[in-house]
Order: structure tokens, then C-alpha cells, then sequence
């Protein structure tokens, strides 16, 4: 199977659309299609459910996606490196995150002030949930997992390096009376509509606040989200109220508050790299970025 196809699949996955598919990768929408169906006659198995206003995985289309993606990664580095090639510093340093304003704002900047020192040195940014970007690590398809201390405890054989501390805090719209007090317990929020993370993109730390907040209220309504960026949205336009680090939300909205919560753990926020990571660029980059924040 030609690897063109397969980037034209993983784009539909990821897109869940046809035409912007077809506009990402400069391809008429026929063409996607006809790939789409291609692949799928190949390999004996629907991939997709198609309907007017998108396209879903299927369950074994997603089981396909989890297999390929990491190998279309390891195609492209291993050509950016074969073209590169010139001196032990001309290195692509891969790095895995979440999507977070703190990220978007700060990891530009980081690659900016590197490149002075290291010109040579090449950048990618693997955007996914946190369980995939362990696994990720664990096969050495990224470098550099920007997590919380809590979060890398499950990973065997990694090594991690501290950034900063943090604690939570609620995020409030203006509008609701709890924005108005200095500390927020576990009770205040009962009777609240309240934005979670999603299990599969909150850190162990954040995963474990939603859930005392679940136990200790009697009555809440909870709206779910896939992402920190989509919380964001719903809390400015002031649907309900989400926790949060203080770093990782910048540039917020004037209607809202950031409430301290009594009870908060400390978080240590951080960069894993595999242990058998040796590449002294990567650790070169690690030590820069802990000088930064």
C-alpha cells in the first residue's frame, strides 16, 4: 500500500472530513474518496461511516489508525534525517504534548531562542490524548513528553525532569456568586454545572479532582470535552465552570475568575524522555527550556 494513501487515510481520521482532507493534502474530494475506497477494498474492511456532514471511524478503522500513524511518523523523520545529514547537530527533536494555550504561546518561543544557538536543529510537534503520547514514548516515536510528574509515574523506563509547581484553581464566569469568594471547597460546587476533561486528555492529577468533586457533590451537571481548548471555549462563553493550572490557561477571558481551591495538590510539571533516549541534543533542549520557565 502506497504511503500516500495512507496519509490521505490518517488525515480523514483526524479530520473527520472529505473536503478539508482534500484541502489539507491538495487533493480533489473524488480523489479522496476514491483512496478512501481503495483502502478499504484492499484490506477487506470498512473503515469509515459516511454521512452528509462527516465521516466516523470505524472500530477497526481506529485500530488501523493507532498501527499506522506511528509508521508514517517513522517515514517522515527517518527522510527528514537521511536529508539532512550533515553534522551530529543537524537533529529533528520531536516533542509530544497536549493542546493547552500555555503550549500553543510557549513552545514557539522555546524553538525560536534554541534555534539561535543550534540553527541546524529541526522541530516536530506531535499533538495527541495523553494515553497514545505514552505509548508514543515508550516506542520512541517522540523525544520529548511534556506531562505532569503524576501523569509519567505509569511509564517504566523513562527519566523525568521538572519544570515547575502548580496548584488548581476553578475557573469561574463573573456572573456565578462563587466568583466572588477567596477559596472554594469541594461542596461549593454542588448544584453546578461544571466542564471536565475527558480521562483520555486530563492529567492523573486532574482526573483525580474531577472525580472527589463528583463524590463529594450530590447533584452537578457535568458536560464532557475532548480537549482543554474546547473547555476553554465553553467556560468563556461562560456555560459552566472547569479547573485548571494557573500557566496552562493564559489570556483569559475578562468575564472570568480564577478561584483558588482550598484543597489542591501540588502538580510538577515536566518534560519525559525515554531512558534510552542517549541524543545530547534532546537533553541539550531540556536543560535550555528548565533555564526558561
Amino acid at each position: 500500500m502506497e504511503i500516500n494513501k495512507l496519509r490521505v487515510f490518517v488525515s480523514v481520521i483526524e479530520t473527520q472530513n472529505f473536503t478539508r482532507t482534500a484541502q489539507n493534502l491538495h487533493l480533489s474530494q473524488p480523489s479522496v474518496s476514491y483512496i478512501i475506497k481503495a483502502i478499504e477494498d484492499e484490506i477487506g474492511q470498512q473503515l469509515f461511516i459516511r454521512n452528509k456532514r462527516r465521516v466516523v471511524p470505524t472500530k477497526n478503522g481506529l485500530i488501523f489508525y493507532n498501527q499506522i500513524k506511528p509508521l508514517i511518523n517513522k517515514y517522515y523523520l527517518a527522510l527528514q534525517s537521511i536529508q539532512i545529514n550533515e553534522t551530529q547537530e543537524a537533529n529533528i527533536i520531536n516533542i509530544g504534548c497536549a493542546v493547552t494555550p500555555y503550549h500553543i504561546k510557549t513552545i514557539p518561543d522555546w524553538i525560536k531562542k534554541f534555534s539561535l544557538k543550534y540553527p541546524k536543529v529541526k522541530f516536530n510537534v506531535t499533538i495527541l490524548d495523553h494515553n497514545k503520547l505514552k505509548q508514543y514514548l515508550e516506542n520512541e516515536d517522540i523525544d520529548i513528553f511534556l506531562t505532569s510528574e503524576g501523569d509519567a509515574k505509569d511509564l517504566k523506563g523513562t527519566t523525568f525532569y521538572p519544570l515547575m509547581t502548580d496548584h488548581f484553581f476553578a475557573l469561574v464566569p463573573q456572573n456565578n456568586p462563587l466568583a466572588s469568594k477567596r477559596q472554594l471547597t469541594f461542596t461549593d460546587f454542588d448544584r453546578q454545572s461544571l466542564i471536565f476533561i475527558d480521562n483520555n486528555i486530563a492529567g492523573v492529577e486532574l482526573i483525580r479532582l474531577q472525580n472527589k468533586v463528583k463524590n463529594t457533590c450530590q447533584t452537578l451537571n457535568i458536560t464532557y470535552t475532548n480537549d482543554i481548548a474546547s473547555a476553554l471555549i465553553l467556560v468563556n462563553a461562560l456555560q459552566g465552570i472547569t479547573f485548571g493550572l494557573d500557566f496552562i490557561y493564559t489570556g483569559l477571558n475578562e468575564a472570568l475568575t480564577q478561584v483558588p481551591l482550598q484543597t489542591s495538590p501540588e502538580v510538577i510539571y515536566g518534560a519525559v524522555i525515554n531512558s534510552r533516549n542517549e541524543r545530547k541534543i534532546v537533553k541539550e533542549f531540556i536543560k535550555f527550556i528548565q533555564n526558561e520557565v
